[in-house]
């Protein structure tokens, strides 16, 4: 498992990369669609942080709780971590090198994310894997997350294309941040 300060430093990340993720949609909206140069360039550079400020966060986690996972916990996190990397990938490949590609990457990567968190929160709810409130909002990501977003949409609260990403970002957000904070916290007195 190693020191206890690599992985105290990845929760602070996924702390970081919660908040991150949680604050895409929010930028988005902030910068008009992101139609402003200023609300382009927040989210070019927010977006890879988030991927990889997660992931970190992840990893973290799961140095410190891997060993009580459950098969659907492990694959479910196996395929939130294979988004993350993915996504993290194509939106560097966007940012640095202009490759379209790239972003087409993220956004499928996305997609990954949000299957892989709901598995795995589901998982890690099944094992009682704590922190119990972290598993749960990753589990509501997509199931409840999307019907939020889709509400919001109706009601004319959000316009048509930002339908997926907010509840589905904010809970997936705040899933990785309680995670992340967990991880970081009395590392010593929990492992």
């Amino acid at each position: 498992m190693g020191s206890s300060i690599p992985v105290r430093l990845a929760g602070l990340a996924g702390v970081a990369g919660g908040v991150a993720w949680a604050a895409l949609p929010l930028f988005w909206f902030a910068s008009g669609g992101g139609v402003t140069v200023l609300g382009y360039g927040t989210l070019d550079l927010l977006t890879p942080a988030a991927f990889g400020l997660a992931l970190a966060g992840v990893a973290g986690y799961r140095a410190r709780t891997g060993r009580a996972w459950g098969r659907l916990a492990t694959a479910g996190v196996a395929l939130l971590a294979a988004g993350l990397l993915a996504g993290l990938a194509g939106s560097l490949a966007y940012v640095l090198a202009g490759r379209l590609a790239g972003w087409t990457l993220s956004v499928w990567a996305s997609i990954l994310v949000l299957v892989g968190a709901t598995v795995a929160g589901d998982g890690l709810l099944v094992d009682g894997v704590e922190p119990r409130v972290g598993a749960a909002l990753l589990a509501s990501a997509l199931p409840v997350g999307v019907p939020a977003s889709l509400a919001l949409a109706v009601g004319g609260a959000v316009p048509d294309e930002a339908v997926v990403p907010v509840g589905p970002g904010l809970l997936l957000g705040a899933g990785v941040a309680a995670l992340g904070w967990w991880t970081a916290a009395d590392y010593t007195s929990n492992s």
